[in-house]
């Protein structure tokens, strides 16, 4: 049998006797859990201190960007962060019983301001209409209210039967009939710095359902659901960025919430870096603490960037969806509203004007990806991408923005009136353009330049020449309408205030005003209406050069004429002659004080306007005529008010007398006979019967300007470079003035009228062949006016003496002048050009109709145009700076000299430098 032996370590049990206790020999404590044990190995203080100080640490960096990034978000919130009503505003339109305007455009009108049906989804704050057979009711919006008074009315327009004509007004609350109305003013345009950014704000509830769809699903599907930072977004975008191929549609997406998006858009800057996208993740945490998520929806649809527009960085969906579609955002079908969200990730490449077809490719994509997102149905989404993309159309729209020019004074004004521009984008500003005259104004720009593209087409290519036209309200100063070119998408200069060019003839009545003044201030003598001159050629001493004027086409009558028909003909001779018996000293004192730039030394062929100035300065110096001798400076913007309706600034224009009444009426007098039967006959040949009166000019451009007591207009055509037109202002500028006052004249009839004359105005029966008293059997009768006082008190006495040589022009009495041929309304009129051969100017004094076809031996026909160049007349050559006389003369083309003179023409003759002296005479 084995022996066992005990355990090592056993110790036996001890015998207890009963009721003893039990010893205990070893205590063993029982082996930690897993937890406990690396409890003890954090919890210890050399652990513990470094992570209370890193944790204390992290929690003041975090309250202090918190305390930073909440004081950004807060003071950009303290406000609105986009006001809603800012921007630049037209001119108000009033609505009168019996006007000629249809339903149809009477809502696109509505539209314009910012109206929507009444039925229809909105903004609470946009005006409201509603149509109800030939009824149309218009409630204003909120954002019409003006340091607290409401500035429209609730009105209800009824027209005719027919709806063509507005039948009467009745107030929209009492009912009561009224005969005018005011409608609110378009908004023009959103407010551009110097960013140039457009931007149409508008609400949450101006979205229409499918577009925040497209959005969301689109750029952020989980956005009302997170708060502030979409994890799964994040997650997806760091996969797809590796897994995607590079030329994929959805490649290299992004993973920042809409909330991201707009706080980096709001507060950071696009750079790339870690630092960037932290700030970002914690200020949209705090920004969804502060605003709702349908603001943050409206505010980051009204900051995003979607595209260029003529210049212009295209801001927000309210924007985007009138550059795109011409149309309001709450009008956006669904294939619309998914090309707008796909435009979202790149604006440039889905441009769907110049990439149509990857535009397609990317909506198509957008509404495939809200089908299975399950926003649309897959019938929804397969009937959209078979709609064709229909975009508003970039040619024919009205100057793209309609007054793009304007705008942009406009804001030039605006830093003379606000000591701090930069919150100009939370303003409103209101301005002075009626924009059915700009309208009419651009249409009469672009019919004519389209004429005369095709004259000039051998010389220039089409759309080489330029124009510009302002018109004013003579009273106010208020720009009513200003076109500053052709096309404001390929130049953005603005020739009607920043073009300096010679006004010609247009100058003129300065002249004759300042000769018209010596009955106030008789030095060297009075000289009136009937004053007489000699239509000859002449030359003039000045200092030591001579200067010699031609008249226009070198036609002389070689007969006395009163200063009344050498107005009415621009006869250029003559006025040089007053100029220099007046001082062109004191003309030039007038012009200044009318508002034409001061040249740095009198010449005197500024007379003929050689001295440059902008259309705009002519308009507002012709307003001198207009109000009897009060000049009005000019004014585009009205009113300047805040977000809420206090008003900032209120400007007016600035008046200031030039000249006295009684001579501003006799030079009105001298220019309606200007219209009447000389330079500018060719408005009543047109069809103008409107009391106007006005002034041709030709420089090297052409030129007309034309007034009523309450309008002035100034056109303006040439060539950038100051190429030779080679058209008389009658031929080129006058048609776009007719075509724009008769519709400004027959769009406000308040403006037509008669001049009042002074009391200080006398008449008399004149012979216009020497200027006395006109005898009972005189055949060269005519009644003039005179400043009282100033009338002739002899009589013609005796036959008159006739000068002329054969062959002479010689002016007719005014009753056998014969007006150009009538125009057909509505017809283009082409300017026509010269034969190579001028012919001698009929004994009718009738303004030449030029353009007719040249016959060629081959039997064809060519237009021929013709240039006015300085020439030195004593050698026939083209004149330069060394040349001691210089005259104006007109060449048919193709006729005219080519070479140069110099100074080896003249020798033992004094030289005047070529920067001291004038070196262009302007004909008419």
């Amino acid at each position: 049998m084995a022996l066992r032996h005990p355990p090592q370590d056993y110790v036996p049990p001890v015998a207890r006797k009963r009721g003893q206790r039990g010893r205990v020999v070893r205590f063993q404590e029982p082996e930690p859990g897993f937890g406990r044990r690396w409890a003890r190995r954090i919890f210890r203080p050399a652990i513990i201190i470094p992570f209370l100080l890193l944790a204390i640490a992290a929690a003041s960096v975090l309250g202090y960007y918190y305390w930073v990034f909440s004081g950004r978000i807060d003071k950009l919130l303290r406000g609105e962060v986009f006001t809603r009503s800012a921007g630049i505003y037209a001119a108000p339109k009033q609505l009168r019983a019996g006007e000629q305007v249809s339903i149809d455009d009477f809502v696109a009108r509505l539209k314009r301001s910012d109206y929507v049906e009444k039925a229809q989804q909105a903004d609470s704050s946009r005006g409201r209409y509603t149509v109800t057979g030939t009824t149309v009711e218009v409630e204003p919006g909120k954002d019409t209210i003006v340091d607290g008074k409401a500035q429209f009315p609730h009105v209800r327009v009824q027209f005719a039967r027919g709806g063509k004509s507005i039948a009467g007004l009745n107030d929209g609350d009492s009912g009561a009939r009224l005969q005018s109305a005011w409608l609110e003013p378009e908004l023009i345009s959103s407010l551009t710095g110097q960013q140039r950014e457009k931007r149409k704000v508008i609400g949450f509830r101006d979205l229409p359902p499918q577009l925040v769809k497209a959005i969301t699903v689109t750029e952020d599907r989980d956005f009302f659901n997170h708060y502030g930072i979409n994890l799964r977004g994040i997650l997806r975008a760091f996969v797809r960025r590796y897994e995607i191929d590079p030329g994929s549609p959805i490649a290299r997406q992004g993973g920042s919430s809409i909330t991201q998006q707009l706080v980096k858009n709001l507060f950071l800057t696009p750079e790339p870096t870690l630092r960037r996208k932290v700030a970002e993740a914690y200020m949209s945490v705090i920004l969804e603490t502060r605003l709702t998520k349908e603001q943050i929806f409206a505010l980051y649809c009204n900051e995003i960037y979607l595209g260029q527009n003529a210049g212009f960085s295209v801001k927000g969906f309210g924007e985007a969806a009138q550059t795109y579609f011409n149309k309001d955002v709450t009008a956006l079908t669904l294939p619309e509203a998914a090309l707008l969200a796909g435009i979202i990730r790149s604006p440039n490449r889905y441009n769907p004007y110049r990439h149509a077809e990857v535009a397609t490719d990317r909506r198509n994509q957008v509404l495939q990806s809200m089908a299975e997102a399950g926003a649309i149905s897959e019938e929804e989404a397969a009937q959209a991408k078979a709609t064709p993309i229909k975009l508003a159309p970039t040619k024919g729209r009205i100057d793209l923005s309609d007054a793009p020019y304007f705008v942009d004074f406009a804001q030039q004004q605006l830093g003379d009136i606000l000591a701090d521009t930069s919150a100009a984008d939370r303003l409103r500003i209101y301005t002075t353009v009626d924009m059915d005259l700009q309208r009419a104004a651009y249409a009469a720009v672009t019919k004519q330049l389209a004429a005369l593209d095709k004259v000039q087409a051998k010389r220039f290519p089409a759309g080489t020449l330029q124009a510009a036209l302002v018109a004013m309200n003579a009273q106010t100063g208020e720009i009513v309408a200003m076109v500053g070119g052709r096309d404001y998408e390929k130049s953005q200069l603005n020739r009607a205030t920043d073009a300096l060019r010679q006004p010609g003839s247009v100058f003129k009545p300065f002249v004759y005003a300042t000769a018209l003044n010596t009955a106030y201030d008789p030095v060297p003598r009075v000289i009136t209406p009937a004053t007489i001159f000699t239509d000859e050629p002449k030359t003039f001493n000045t200092g030591n050069q001579e200067y010699s004027p031609g008249n226009f086409g070198e036609q002389y009558s070689r007969q006395p004429v009163t200063l009344r028909d050498a107005l009415v003909h621009s006869l250029n001779v003559v006025t040089v002659e007053v100029a220099q018996e007046v001082t062109i000293g004191r003309v030039m004192n007038l012009a200044v004080k009318a508002g034409l730039p001061k040249p740095k030394q009198n010449y005197l062929a500024h007379a003929l306007g050689t001295n440059e100035a902008t259309p705009l300065q002519v308009a507002s110096a012709y307003t001198g005529f207009a109000q009897l001798g009060t000049r009005t400076t000019p004014v585009a913007i009205n009113r300047v008010t805040t977000g809420i309706g206090t008003t900032v600034a209120a400007p007016k224009a600035q008046k200031n007398e030039v000249m006295r009444p009684e001579v501003a009426y006799l030079m009105t007098s001298l220019m309606k006979d200007v219209v009447n039967r000389g330079t500018a006959a060719k408005v009543r040949a047109r069809g103008f019967k409107a009391n106007v009166a006005g002034k041709t000019g030709t420089s090297r451009d052409g030129w007309f300007a034309g007034f009523t007591p309450n309008l002035v207009c100034v056109v303006y055509v040439g060539f950038d470079d100051g190429s030779q037109l080679g058209m008389t202002g009658a031929d080129s500028a006058l048609p776009i003035w007719a075509d724009f006052m008769t519709a400004a004249l027959n769009s406000h009839p308040e403006w037509q009228g008669d001049w009042q004359q002074p009391a200080g105005i006398e008449q008399a029966e004149i012979d216009t062949r020497t200027g006395m008293l006109a005898t009972a059997d005189s055949p060269s009768k005519r009644t003039e006016l005179f400043v009282s006082g100033t009338a002739p008190k002899e009589s013609s006495s005796g036959p008159i003496e006739d000068t002329s040589e054969p062959g002479d022009d010689i002016l007719p009495p005014e009753n056998e002048r014969a007006l150009p041929p009538p125009i057909a309304p509505g017809t283009i009129e082409v300017p026509p050009l010269p034969d190579a051969t001028p012919p001698t100017r009929p004994r009718g004094n009738t303004p030449r109709l030029e353009g007719k076809g040249v016959l060629q031996p081959d039997g064809s026909t060519r237009l021929t145009g013709t240039v006015t160049l300085d020439i030195d007349p004593t050698t026939g050559l083209l004149a330069v700076g060394t040349c001691p006389v210089i005259r104006t003369k007109t060449f048919a083309i193709g006729t005219e000299p080519h070479r140069y003179c110099g100074p080896q023409y003249h020798t033992g003759r004094d030289i005047i430098p070529s920067d001291t002296r004038p070196r262009r005479v302007s004909p008419r």
